[in-house]
């Protein structure tokens, strides 16, 4: 009987494969694709206000598996730490959903969420935060049920706030174990200064200062309707989640200590650009860069984007890449990245890893290939392969519901206008060579350029012996010695 079974279901893969190469030309070139309609999802499609005016964007998925996943978004975040208290924003973030609440402790509510096979998570970034539920489409209304309670009347049971405050204390400690983390304390202090908020404050003292008290109150502030946002994702029928919807998040109303989170503010630094070195015993060095950028709703925006995405975020194909990767073998990657810049205009950003003794060098490589997009127009060629490909690619950051329904409220809480990205690939289209060359010439001004390299001062500053040049005359800007900080209080080491 088995070999009957197994004879017949060789007949069958052997006819399938004989009729399915049948239909396989003979070259690749061949092959024959049906076009891609791809329509931009628009956001009032999705939207309903709730009851309480709070904003929800629901993205139905009705022949998905059975899972629903609902997202309650917060403005709010790191840039309302009271000052001695930074990290607090941090610590909220992390237990609201761990630290148990007023009906459940923590242990209850794990142990429920576990047997319904279900995932709620938390945190909370520089401005906004969120808290996450992952449940199966018939648990949906217990599960959103522990969501409310963590959102409305979390407990921030003791034991749990002192492991997370013990951890972040251990993270502290280690600050200077890696360039990589050592960099992300030194940059943003020569982009923004030493007590903005998007600088890294944080300290052994303000963990030690925060209390379970200041944990309740934060949130009591936060709490309010016009602070929140709601993307709802999975197997659902949309008026019934609607109505559900409506009789939880929908119901939330402000207490008397909450308000609307204020705005983010903006940095007043006056940064000073330079080649900022920074002195670790390590064997590998991280450089990294900066130009000021521009907003995401700057008209010159898309020139912008096209431009570093040939430069350097446009992954193998980018220049640097080609450059610094592939051609000479000096790291595994280097990228840039320009910022959207929702509160403040963002920045154009540059990094990668490499030897010590490699770091003027690649500095050379790098800014050699920037002067070139100033220099020489795109090709024709070029341009076209750069645009198709960021046109090709955009429907991909559509993949899937959540990721709908998450770019909808994240838009609302950055403030950009509503449906935005509906004209993006005829305005990548549009763009020119001389636009691209424009904003070459108009973004990578190297005396504004702020250069970091943290690495072994001694081999970094001399250069590679085969590529003759100094990391000072790399980039012909003021060189600056950068202290390590020390890592508990980040006060500058002698």
């Amino acid at each position: 009987m088995n070999r009957l079974v197994k004879n017949a279901a060789l007949g069958v893969v052997l006819s399938a494969s004989c009729a399915f190469g049948q239909a396989i030309p003979d070259r690749p070139e061949k092959l024959a694709y049906p076009p891609l309609t791809f329509q931009v999802p628009k956001a009032k499609d999705a939207k309903v206000l709730l009851k309480n005016k709070v904003p929800a964007w629901l993205v139905a998925d009705p022949k998905g598996v059975p899972l629903v996943r609902v997202t309650v978004w917060w403005r709010g975040g790191a840039y309302m730490d009271p000052a001695g208290k930074e990290g607090l924003a941090s610590l909220f973030g992390s237990q609201l959903a761990v630290g148990g609440t007023q009906k459940k402790d923590a242990a209850a509510v794990e142990d429920r969420l576990e047997a319904l096979a279900a995932t709620l998570s938390s945190s909370c970034g520089p401005t906004s935060g969120s808290l996450y539920l992952q449940v199966q489409e018939k648990d949906l209304a217990e599960g959103l049920d522990l969501l409310v309670q963590a959102l409305t009347q979390p407990a921030f049971a003791q034991d749990r706030l002192d492991l997370a405050k013990k951890s972040a204390r251990q993270a502290l400690e280690r600050r200077n174990d890696a360039v990589t983390s050592i960099t992300q304390i030194q940059f943003p202090v020569l982009l923004f200064g030493e007590t903005f908020f998007a600088t890294e404050r944080t300290t052994a003292a303000s963990l030690d200062a925060i209390t379970r008290d200041d944990l309740l109150a934060f949130h009591a502030g936060l709490l309010h309707p016009a602070n929140l946002a709601v993307s709802v994702s999975g197997r659902f029928e949309r008026k019934a989640m609607v109505d559900l919807l409506n009789r939880t998040v929908g119901a939330v109303a402000a207490g008397k200590a909450a308000r609307p989170s204020p705005k983010v503010p903006q940095p007043d630094f006056a940064r000073k650009p330079g080649l900022y070195v920074c002195d670790k015993d390590a064997p590998q060095a991280m450089l990294q860069w900066a130009f000021p950028g521009m907003r995401r709703s700057d008209p010159d925006w898309y020139p912008a984007m096209v431009m570093n995405h040939v430069l350097g975020g446009g992954g193998f194909t980018a220049r640097l890449m080609k450059k610094i990767r592939s051609d000479e073998g000096l790291t595994y990657g280097v990228r840039t990245m320009l910022g959207e810049g929702p509160y403040w205009r963002g920045d154009l950003v540059g990094n990668l890893q490499t030897k010590n003794r490699s770091v003027a060098y690649a500095l050379r490589l790098a800014l050699a290939e920037m002067q070139r997009l100033k220099d020489e127009p795109l090709t024709e060629a070029e341009l076209t392969s750069v645009k198709d490909g960021l046109v090709e690619a955009f429907p991909a950051q559509w993949g899937s519901r959540q990721a709908v329904a998450g770019r909808f409220a994240d838009e609302q809480l950055a403030g950009w206008p509503e449906d935005w990205w509906v004209d993006y690939r005829e305005k990548v289209k549009a763009v020119t060579a001389a636009d691209v060359q424009r904003m070459a010439k108009k973004l990578l001004d190297t005396e504004k350029m702020v250069v970091l390299a943290v690495g072994k001062a001694s081999e970094m500053e001399p250069g590679d012996p085969d590529h003759a040049g100094s990391l000072p005359d790399a980039a012909k800007l003021p060189l600056s010695k950068l202290p390590l900080r020390d890592p508990l209080t980040l006060k500058p080491l002698p």
